[in-house]
């Protein structure tokens, strides 16, 4: 599992982050590396923010790597793993924030349309194949070195039902909440650590547009601490999760969303 670090450094362990490119992804990245971790930056279709994260990884004093494919596709998930390796060593830490393209996703309701059920059935394959793949790949390793830790993003509102009309994500990010449980109780006798962190209303370029002003009030008026969250405070998150620390940690959902959650827990109650 890498060495063991008693100040919650991150010295000696081996990362890959999907989708680390941009947005979350890419603070994790950063926040992993600025730890002391040895980071693989998994990428799609855009080299350059991947290398631009690289870049101040290697800055901050670590190793880093961008490793282009999209893990949703077994060949390709299999040569980012063996790059992100064979440029680093083992992996220690496996951050599956890979979600599938967006830029199809629009809002409908969840079975009036043939179009929105099949979004949703594609959404929740393209879901599972992105997390899935990539734990297939890195836990024989895991086990073989006597540990490890996975951490899924997923999304605050998937256990209140997600936004209307928003069934696709929410379905998707469902699924996933139930594997990292499935996996939690059956990788740990192996010490490998499987977690949720589920951010909720997190302005990136993914949501950038006309509208992204309206979602932040909105969710800050919902949220009790008053404000969204930043790509930074999930990415905090996710270090602690898989320091040292959190050894004793296994199974857990934490939302990352000021809160916003309890109230959408309430209102469907």
């Amino acid at each position: 599992m890498g060495a063991t670090n008693a100040d919650g450094s991150l010295t000696g362990r081996v990362a890959l982050v999907t989708g680390g490119g941009r947005g979350i992804g890419a603070a994790i990245a950063r926040t992993l590396g600025g730890r002391g971790a040895a980071v693989a930056v998994n990428y799609v279709n855009s080299p350059e923010p991947a290398g631009e994260v690289v870049a101040d990884i290697e800055a901050a004093g670590s190793r880093a790597v961008a490793v282009q494919g999209d893990v949703g596709d077994t060949a390709a998930a299999e040569r980012v793993v063996r790059e992100a390796a064979g440029a680093l060593g083992e992996i220690d830490i496996l951050v599956c924030n890979a979600f599938g393209p967006t830029s199809g996703i629009r809002r409908q309701p969840a079975v009036d349309s043939w179009e929105s059920v099949a979004a949703i059935q594609r959404r929740a394959a393209v879901q599972l194949a992105c997390t899935l793949n990539c734990c297939h790949l890195v836990v024989p390793g895991m086990r073989a070195r006597g540990g490890g830790s996975i951490i899924l993003i997923g999304a605050s509102g998937s256990r209140a039902g997600g936004a209307p009309g928003l069934a696709e994500i929410a379905v998707a990010k469902s699924a996933q909440d139930t594997l990292g449980l499935v996996l939690a109780r059956e990788l740990g006798p192996d010490g490998i650590l499987v977690n949720t962190v589920a951010p909720g209303l997190v302005p990136t370029d993914a949501n950038a547009g006309e509208h992204q002003a309206a979602m932040i009030a909105r969710a800050e008026a919902e949220a009790p601490l008053g404000r969204v969250s930043q790509p930074e405070d999930v990415a905090e998150v996710v270090a602690m999760l898989v320091a040292d620390g959190a050894r004793q940690v296994t199974g857990a959902y934490l939302s990352v969303d000021g809160g916003r959650s309890l109230g959408m827990s309430l209102a469907v109650g």
